[in-house]
């Protein structure tokens, strides 16, 4: 009796956070901020909340996901708060944000329009909308995270300690690479920047020559400040992580996912060509429908951050391939316009094909149901593969199209048709025909995806 009153308890935690076990390991106390370092804490449970923890954190550090306990070893720690430092700083920070992006709005409407002035403000409406998605995330984020962490322990056991260590290692590889090349881009930019105030600048002063380029939409308002200049550049530091962090954060969320459906796949290729009952394949069918729940509640979830990383990389592809025809004045911009652009077609390109692998893989089980002898050969099979034939499990921009390696290519055909469409409105000024090509290059993306899906 003993042993059922314990498993009951444990149901009650994993389905209900608001209560809690009086059991000694529940009432663990968090970790202390400085402590000696143990063998646990090189020691992996391969759980998707230990391997993004301090990313989580160090995007905290740039007005993201403000969330409580993204460090702890477990996600009953996690808790959102909006009287927490953590959110009223990314609270300020999207205020800052707005106002920034108002005043950017402003000075675009009240000087010509071209692609070098609107450029800026499409940036800064979309870091704006992408802290506004990240705070909403941030509230789902410990349901969403215990949810995860509870299917992962009905999943089948990692056989060692470096497939518990696989995931983890490859979201921070990823996370590692991603921000070192957004570094390098930014300081190439500065580095531009510095050129030009020193050959080109307005005064004598190359500080203030600087921080007139850096923050040019502010000093169109307002009278040139030091400590103006270096809040605009403050801002403009943090945004560049957010415009990186979008995509990688879809690029994170991808691995896990697709780590997730690698667990049962791997599971079932153990069992190929061999003779099981209907009771093993109804409990992998069980554990494969809830791994695509899993994804369908993620896909709800940042599917709007998905939506505006998708559609700003194809917008900046647009804008700095047509650029690429200008004449460079100096070596430096060379450098960083061509660094800037290959690792832009390189960000989105992974983008792709990250999201594009949790597809593949909730594929990939139809070829062991497939090989299952004629023996074996039960209902449940077959619902098992009617399900996996039907159902399209892959992150979404807001439901209007599905990411998928047919995608990719489909919108590589279209930026080099509507590329050839800019070039001849690349002489206009007025703002319609910008409104005109953008709308009917996402009209037509999503168009193809359609066709793609319904095929």
């Amino acid at each position: 009796m003993q042993i059922i009153s314990d498993s009951d308890h444990y149901h009650e935690y994993f389905t209900s956070r608001t209560e809690v076990p009086n059991n000694e390991h529940y009432l663990e106390k968090p970790p202390k901020f400085l402590q000696k370092a143990t063998k646990d804490n090189f020691m992996y449970e391969g759980h998707f909340h230990e391997a993004v923890g301090k990313i989580l954190l160090i995007a905290q550090c740039f007005a993201m996901m403000p969330v409580r306990g993204v460090t702890m070893s477990h996600p009953r720690y996690l808790s959102f708060s909006w009287t927490h430092i953590r959110t009223i700083f990314c609270m300020i920070f999207i205020t800052c944000s707005t106002v920034d992006t108002f005043i950017a709005i402003y000075k675009v409407l009240n000087g010509p329009i071209t692609f070098n002035n609107i450029e800026p403000m499409i940036f800064r409406i979309t870091i704006l909308i992408v802290c506004v998605c990240a705070l909403h995330l941030a509230r789902q984020w410990p349901e969403l995270i215990v949810h995860w962490y509870n299917l992962e322990q009905q999943l089948p056991p990692y056989p060692s300690q470096k497939d518990k260590r696989r995931m983890a290692d490859k979201i921070r590889m990823v996370f590692f690479v991603g921000m070192m090349l957004s570094l390098a881009e930014h300081l190439l930019s500065v580095t531009q920047a510095i050129y030009y105030a020193a050959r080109c600048g307005a005064t004598s002063d190359p500080v203030k020559n600087f921080l007139l380029i850096a923050s040019d939409h502010l000093f169109y308002i307002f009278p040139y400040s030091y400590w103006l200049g270096w809040y605009g550049k403050l801002l403009n530091v943090m945004s560049t992580f957010i415009w990186n962090y979008m995509d990688i954060f879809v690029m994170i969320m991808s691995i896990g996912l697709t780590h997730m459906f690698k667990r049962v796949n791997e599971n079932l290729e153990k069992f190929k060509n061999k003779q099981m009952p209907a009771v093993f394949w109804a409990e992998r069918r069980v554990q494969y429908r809830n791994v695509c729940i899993l994804c369908e509640k993620v896909d709800n979830a940042i599917s709007m951050i998905t939506m505006v990383s998708f559609s700003n990389n194809l917008y900046f592809i647009c804008v700095q391939l047509l650029k690429s025809s200008n004449n460079m004045p100096s070596a430096v911009s060379v450098v960083y316009f061509y660094f800037s652009l290959i690792f832009l077609f390189l960000r989105s390109l992974a983008v792709s094909l990250y999201a594009a692998a949790i597809y593949d893989e909730s594929r990939k089980p139809l070829r062991v149901l497939r090989s299952v002898p004629k023996e074996s050969w039960c209902l449940e099979v077959k619902r098992f593969a009617a399900e996996i034939s039907s159902d399209l499990v892959a992150l979404s921009g807001m439901k209007f199209f599905h990411l998928t390696r047919k995608l990719v290519l489909s919108v590589a055909g279209t930026i080099v048709t509507y590329e050839l469409v800019l070039i001849q409105f690349y002489e206009r000024t007025n703002l319609k025909y910008y409104i005109y090509i953008y709308i009917s290059y996402i009209l037509s993306v999503l168009y193809k995806s359609l066709n793609t899906k319904q095929n």
